[in-house]
């Protein structure tokens, strides 16, 4: 994947990083169609997919100087580590627990980008940062969550 220059405009970062998301989606979707012996096989490639694609919005989401980025970080962290140590044991032949992540994974992929600055920097003119504000610790917003 390329990281898009220091430049870029925030609308071709947002295109980015909706291509990135879908991309992401369609290689998980591809392995949860594959029968149980290509899903054993693709398993660690998606997982370096995943990996590779996070780093990739985290990079696009810097650009657009994304309040929620320290927030995604830990969340993508989360979720790589759940990958990995579901590696070895697919690796092992526990395809149903594959399924289990795969599934899973597609279902956190496939929600929708909570940026505030990434639908913002469409209207932004191209070069002006997005507003730096300190968005609260991960705690503060899910206590503040109505329930």
């Amino acid at each position: 994947m390329r990281y898009p220059s220091p430049g870029i405009a925030p609308a071709a970062a947002c295109a980015a990083l909706l291509r990135s998301r879908n991309d992401l989606c369609a290689r998980v979707a591809a392995l949860r169609a594959q029968p149980d012996d290509m899903f054993m096989h693709d398993f660690p490639a998606v997982v370096m997919a995943v990996e590779a694609g996070f780093r990739h919005e985290e990079a696009l989401l810097e650009l657009l100087g994304d309040a929620g980025l320290h927030p995604r970080r830990a969340d993508h962290a989360v979720i790589l580590c759940a990958l990995h140590r579901t590696v070895p044991q697919v690796e092992g032949g526990d395809i149903a627990l594959g399924r289990q992540v795969a599934d899973a994974l597609d279902a956190v992929l496939t929600l929708p980008l909570q940026t505030v600055n990434v639908a913002r920097a469409v209207d932004r003119p191209a070069g002006q940062p997005a507003p730096r504000h300190h968005a609260g610790s991960r705690q503060q917003r899910v206590a503040a969550r109505p329930h």
